[in-house]
């Protein structure tokens, strides 16, 4: 599967709640597609903004709604996703499926 992206696309759901994103660590297989779902369920922080920079993705998240976009993983690594209006933080950690963790 030279990147071809031919597996079919998986759901992530990400909350944004009053004490942070959860989950805040989300492991995703490099070479796939995902539909990102991001639910703002901050009732103190009704309108704040989700960030994944390093995938060009900025979106603005209303109350009780939610937002999708499409992430395609071409590399490897470790990217945070962020609220700025609050400071929480969350990571996006991307490995080949194929590599065996070490160790093993």
């Amino acid at each position: 599967n030279a990147l071809g992206f031919e597996n079919p696309t998986q759901d992530v759901v990400i909350l944004n709640t009053e004490n942070g994103f959860v989950p805040e660590k989300v492991y995703l297989n490099r070479g796939q597609k995902y539909n990102f779902h991001i639910v703002n369920v901050n009732d103190k922080n009704r309108n704040v903004s989700f960030m994944l920079d390093a995938f060009g993705e900025n979106h603005n998240t209303v109350f009780g709604q939610k937002k999708t976009f499409e992430v395609k993983t071409k590399k490897d690594g470790i990217f945070t996703f962020l609220c700025p209006e609050t400071t929480y933080q969350g990571k996006i950690i991307i490995v080949d499926k194929d590599r065996k963790p070490a160790g093993e």
